[in-house]
């Protein structure tokens, strides 16, 4: 058998091995695809909203007021069992 129909045989059968392992990827890919799908179509919840039927809205939550470190320290202090100095608060001394 002369060389050049060895590196032929060689050749062929690792182009048709590329393919097959393409092949296979794609079909992998598509699985995965349709898990995904699934998994997206199961996690949302399926609402049709018609014309004529009206959605009832939430009443607006309302938003707490912003405080200041200082006053939700002192807040959760006022909580505690024992009391705390508040010069120590401002003054950042540990009593």
């Amino acid at each position: 058998m002369d060389p050049m129909g060895g590196v032929s045989t060689v050749l062929s059968i690792m182009a048709f091995a590329m393919f097959a392992a393409a092949i296979m990827k794609i079909f992998q890919i598509a699985t995965t695809l349709s898990e995904i799908k699934t998994l997206l179509a199961t996690s949302r919840p399926v609402t049709a909203v018609h014309p004529g039927i009206a959605i009832p809205v939430a009443a607006p939550v309302l938003q707490p007021s912003v405080q200041s470190g200082e006053e939700m320290l002192r807040a959760a202090l006022s909580d505690m069992d024992h009391a705390v100095n508040p010069t120590s608060i401002e003054l950042g001394n540990k009593s």
